[in-house]
Parts: C-alpha cells; structure tokens; sequence
C-alpha cells in the first residue's frame, strides 16, 4: 500500500471516530498549532481543555511556556488534531491541503488566526477566539485589564516623545501597521520608522539613521537569537551612532504576535523610558 492510500485510510478511520465521538455540554476541547495560536489558547482557554500545542508553546518566545508544559504536543497534521479529540483547532501557522481538506470533513471548528496590527484587531483577534472556546466572560476580564494598562500608560506619557527606532537580530524594523509599533506608541516613544514613512516590517536604511539619529534603539528577539546578538556591533555606521545611545530591549515572548500581551512591552518599554529620560515631564491630564 503506498504511503498516500495509508495516510487516506488513517484519516479514513479518524473521521469515523471524530463523528461518533458523543456531544458534551462542558467547554469545548482545543488544540493549537502555531506560537500566536498557542499564546490565545493558554490565554483563553482552562488547562484542561487543551488538548494539543504546537512545540513552539514551551519554548522561549512563548509567554505561557511553564502553563504549556506537560501538554501533547501536535505536529498540525490532521490525523493528530482528531486522535486528539479537538472540538475547536487554532492555527496560526499555514496548514498544507492534506490538512484542511480532511478537517473539513469534520465538525471540528477551525479557527486560523489573522494578524492583529491594532489595539483594535487585538480586541477583535480575543473575543473570537473567546466565544470558540466558550470562555468570553475571560476574554472580556482580560480585555478590561488590557484597557486599564493601556489607559495609565497613556496618562504616564511625556509632554515631548523620545524618538526610538526599532531593530530585529535580521535587522527588519517595525513601521505604522505593525503591533510592534502600536506598543512603542502607547510606551510614550515616537518610532523613527513611523516619522519617515517606512510601513511594515522593512528596516530604517542606516543612512536615516546616523543622519537623523533616535534618543534610543529598542531590541527584541535578541535573548532567543545568540548568534545575531552582536548586531548593532557588526556594522559600524550603525554602532558608531547606537553604541552613543542607551538601547531597550523587550523580551521577545511579551510581543510575538498581536495579542493582549503586547501591554507587557509597553509597560516595558514606559518603565525604561521614565529611567532613561526622567527629566521629562508628563502630559497633563485631559479632563
């Protein structure tokens, strides 16, 4: 029997057992494929309704990572979300064919996740995956703190903006339409890439950089990256400019996707930016 036919009769008798498998009235069972799918279902979800985690929901981008241990772990294939008993599958990682074409086929609810680029998607982003996993009033709850966080940030913010520029280990940045810069704005910072008209992840070309220098560079993904660690270092146009310059760096599991976390790199950054530039005063408060 050739690999196909065994792979079609495995998912063959999956499908049969999904659809027998007897209705419950309790919340429905979850698996995840994918860090940002991982990140809202150990979010959103009660330990014991996940079912299955990609193996990226224990590892050092992965907020929950000590929550996720212990857990099964999938591969996204199909024949592994339905042994797993999944009712609601979250994916934010892309499924081959195989995958959603046998899914299809069954009643479990797929949900693949969209980028969330605004406070507002992020709010958007929870609540559906809230309302699949029949946990809203939780979404809701978080959502609230989200708010409350974003809303003392804002009353912290500084009357003149410090400008920042944003740099990855691959040296990609972040401009307007990226979560990354929607959390350096609410921080109090103005991000250089936003000033210049740079949108999405491309980087700022290091000529705008030495010739419009920022107050301070903000870092991420560096602690999960050793060997990209020395990047500012390894161009020395770049370092002549930022090794005068205090850098901030964000540890990459509080900003790897667009979710509620995202508050935990503006506290960050608004925490560093008060020790770095104390002289600054507030904004006065709006009635």
């Amino acid at each position: 029997m050739t690999r196909a036919r065994l792979w079609r009769s495995a998912v063959a008798v999956l499908l049969v057992t999904a659809a027998v498998a007897p209705a419950t009235a309790a919340v429905p069972r979850v698996a995840s494929y994918g860090l940002c799918a991982d990140q809202m279902a150990l979010m959103l979800a009660d330990r014991d309704q996940i079912v299955a985690v990609s193996d990226q929901a224990t590892g050092p981008l992965s907020h929950y990572a000590a929550r996720a241990k212990g857990l099964p772990v999938t591969r996204g294939s199909a024949e592994e979300i339905i042994a797993s008993g999944a009712q609601v599958f979250l994916t934010s990682d892309n499924l081959n064919p195989y995958t959603a074409k046998a899914l299809a086929q069954t009643n479990i609810t797929v949900l693949t996740l969209p980028l969330a680029n605004s406070w507002a998607d992020v709010e958007d982003l929870t609540r559906s995956v809230a309302r699949a996993l029949q946990q809203s009033r939780r979404g809701e709850a978080i959502l609230a703190d989200m708010h409350r966080r974003l809303e003392r940030l804002a009353r912290d913010k500084p009357a003149t903006l410090p400008r920042v520029v944003y740099y990855r280990p691959d040296g990609g940045g972040a401009g307007r339409g990226t979560f990354v810069d929607i959390a350096i704005e609410a921080a109090g910072f103005a991000n250089l890439q936003r000033e210049i008209g740079i949108d999405g992840w491309r980087g700022v070309p290091l000529e705008k950089v030495v010739l419009s220098p920022p107050d301070a560079f903000i870092t991420s993904y560096f602690d999960t990256n050793r060997r990209n660690a020395n990047f500012l270092r390894r161009n020395p146009v770049l370092w002549g400019t930022a090794r005068l310059r205090p850098t901030i760096d964000v540890p990459g599991k509080y900003w790897n996707c667009g979710t509620p976390l995202l508050v935990l790199a503006a506290e960050t950054m608004a925490n560093e930016r008060k020790r770095l530039f104390p002289a600054t005063p507030a904004r006065e408060a709006r009635p």
